[in-house]
């Protein structure tokens, strides 16, 4: 699962530039949290701490499908906390939403590709403070060829895997 953690962060952290120069090495898994792991890159340039899960449980008419994550992720570099990254295992419709539901908190989130992400920061913040107090996270999508998917994530484990990264990202209240 690790590696797969890799992966995400090299394709969807930074931009494409800066993808080749990243050292894998360099990425720490932090720990395991239940369903939740958490992760930190370091290095001279840049500080990335991110959570992640996959879901419990998927379903839809798809014929098959890549690896699906919920990742929640810091950048203190950047004033950058709690961003939401959903990648689906597949590509999306294209100018299609997907329904991210978590406790009473409903959000469209906009897609491209095979990833899906809040469409500001203010959504970001919303659903990481919803995320805090909830048991599920539903996501809902449509492939590029029309059919809808559901996944369905545990949030068992996700407070201490972000007091973990909160602890090495966020910067003190001041």
């Amino acid at each position: 699962m690790k590696r797969i953690f890799l992966f995400f962060l090299m394709l969807f952290s930074f931009p494409c530039a800066a993808q080749n120069l990243l050292d894998a090495k360099k990425v720490e898994h932090i720990g395991v949290f239940d369903d939740w792991n958490a992760y930190i890159f370091n290095s001279k340039k840049d500080k990335v701490c991110y959570v992640a899960s996959q879901p419990l449980k998927s379903s839809g008419e798809y014929q098959r499908r890549g690896d699906v994550f919920l990742i929640i992720s810091h950048r203190p570099d950047e004033q950058l906390f709690d961003v939401l990254t959903y990648v689906a295992g597949y590509t999306y419709l294209p100018r299609s939403e997907v329904l991210f539901r978590v406790g009473n908190v409903k959000a469209n989130l906009f897609t491209s590709e095979d990833t899906a992400w809040a469409k500001n920061l203010k959504t970001d913040a919303e659903i990481a403070r919803a995320m805090n107090k909830a048991v599920r996270v539903t996501v809902k999508g449509l492939t590029i060829d029309g059919i809808e998917t559901h996944d369905v994530f545990s949030m068992k484990g996700f407070n201490n895997a972000m007091e973990a990264i909160n602890r090495l990202c966020r910067q003190p209240a001041g």
